[in-house]
């Protein structure tokens, strides 16, 4: 079986205005996006993220790192994906993504 991915850009959280420069904290994006600290808390703990996080490899995630507007850098990996392959596409994905 062999099989491909096509990134399609979109946005997880529609609301945020395309053109606007994100200047705030992943933190600060995530407990906007539940409602406040108590909702953030409530997620945190549902889906257990530092446990799968553990899990994964992945022992430290800097919450306070600067959030950005990714659809231009999906837009530019869709694009490089239809003028050089596949391939391509998804060792850019993967540099952008370091």
């Amino acid at each position: 079986m062999k099989f491909s991915v096509l990134r399609v850009p979109f946005f997880l959280e529609p609301h945020y205005d395309e053109n606007k420069p994100f200047i705030e904290s992943n933190r600060e994006r995530l407990v906007a996006k539940w409602g406040g600290q108590a909702g953030w808390e409530r997620q945190k703990k549902a889906h257990d993220l530092k446990g799968r996080g553990m899990e994964a490899g992945i022992p430290h995630f800097n919450l306070d790192r600067l959030t950005s507007n990714t659809m231009a850098s999906h837009r530019l990996i869709q694009h490089i994906g239809k003028l050089f392959g596949l391939h391509a596409s998804e060792a850019l994905y993967d540099r952008l993504n370091v």
